[in-house]
């Protein structure tokens, strides 16, 4: 299925992160999602909806109805959503999401949380330094602005 009109459009740069985030939801490596994964990566990033609605859009992105989702039919379908502009109000909404405690900052313990449930386990350490290199008051901790200014700069 290469060749798809989304994915010829999209520069080497924006293939990569489209990759990793495919691999982020693919917990077992196999090169393809599973309804079981989608659920699993759906749940960690706060998605809550119910096995029904879940299968319905895995069923919607499954276009050759394998049983798997592979890269390309993920990167046709979310390539447009994933590229654009978000709103204010949208990363607002994901940040709060993201911060479990509600005190206004994603802490290296959130964040472990999210990439666990996500299957991808990091140390301490390797979480301290994906913080770092989003956090510009030094802090520690990844605030609402800081957040802003990495999905403002990245979309």
């Amino acid at each position: 299925m290469s060749g798809n009109k989304k994915t010829g459009k999209l520069n080497s740069n924006q293939l990569q992160e489209l990759r990793q985030a495919f691999d982020l939801f693919d917990t077992d490596s196999s090169g393809s999602i599973s309804v079981t994964e989608l659920q699993r990566a759906l749940h960690a990033l706060g998605v809550s909806l119910s096995e029904q609605e879940i299968r319905q859009m895995f069923s919607a992105i499954d276009v050759d109805k394998n049983g798997r989702i592979e890269f390309e039919e993920f990167a046709e379908i979310v390539a447009d959503t994933y590229f654009r502009k978000f709103s204010r109000a949208e990363i607002l909404e994901a940040f709060r999401k993201l911060d479990h405690n509600h005190d206004g900052f994603i802490e290296a313990d959130e964040l472990k949380i999210i990439l666990d449930q996500l299957g991808r386990h990091f140390s301490n350490e390797e979480i301290h330094r994906m913080i770092a290199q989003v956090d510009r008051d030094g802090n520690g901790k990844i605030s609402i602005e800081e957040f802003a200014a990495l999905i403002e700069r990245d979309s």
